[in-house]
């Protein structure tokens, strides 16, 4: 709710704690790890903070990605964090063959 209303420097602290919680509760390549990497990232984008988010999302894929290989099903946030993670690279200037690569 904090990043939706723009409360960005209240909302970031709060998302910082979520995203080691889950990673100390699930272990690191979990979704719901990947889930707040995303959000995170979103945060650092909507603050013009690219570079930071960029790996975050990029991690984010990477543990879906690793999920979908590993269940054989595909997870179901997996093309919406590719989607964001394709945005990003975008609106760094990146080629769109840096984003197959990052994802791989």
């Amino acid at each position: 709710m904090l990043r939706v209303t723009k409360r960005f420097e209240e909302a970031e602290p709060l998302m910082r704690r979520a995203l080691a919680i889950d990673e100390k509760s699930y272990g690191p390549e979990h979704p719901d790890v990947a889930r707040d990497l995303n959000n995170l990232a979103q945060l650092l984008l909507e603050t013009n903070r690219l570079e930071e988010a960029e790996p975050l999302m990029r991690r984010a894929v990477t543990i879906l990605l690793t999920f979908t290989r590993k269940t054989g099903y595909e997870h179901p946030r997996l093309r919406a964090a590719q989607e964001n993670h394709r945005e990003l690279l975008t609106a760094m200037g990146l080629p769109m063959k840096d984003v197959q690569a990052a994802w791989t």
